[in-house]
């Protein structure tokens, strides 16, 4: 009984993360200054994603795709989401943009860790990882 009830406080707790997460993104986007590298101006054709930048979310991705597949879908998709939302805040803020052009993230890790991608893909139980981001 007490394992059960430190599971559902887990995923609760994933859930708020994932939901603060979600709504930092959302205050983000509403700011009314002028746009920096990765806002407005680079939405219009999709974010710039440097090698480095997409070796960093690829590598992420792989330290956490162990603990994603026990977590199961649901969880792993929060926690995919929240892999995103920071990788994209700490590489120029891109966030914006990548809401714009999800693609973006399949692309970059179709380039540089298809591997890795094919995996999250089935983990989070989707046909692509743009279409497992949630509140982009």
């Amino acid at each position: 009984m007490r394992r059960n009830r430190r599971r559902v406080h887990q995923a609760g707790r994933l859930a708020l993360v994932g939901g603060l997460i979600s709504a930092g993104v959302v205050a983000c986007a509403t700011t009314t200054g002028s746009p920096g590298p990765g806002g407005d101006s680079a939405a219009a054709n999709g974010p710039v994603i440097s090698a480095a930048a997409g070796a960093q979310l690829c590598d992420t991705m792989w330290a956490d795709l162990a603990g994603w597949r026990e977590q199961g879908s649901a969880i792993a998709r929060v926690r995919f989401n929240g892999v995103v939302h920071l990788w994209a805040l700490r590489n120029g803020a891109i966030n914006i943009a990548v809401a714009r052009h999800r693609d973006a993230i399949d692309a970059v890790t179709r380039d540089q860790c298809p591997n890795a991608r094919r995996q999250v893909a089935q983990i989070i139980d989707t046909v692509d990882l743009a279409s497992g981001l949630v509140g982009f």
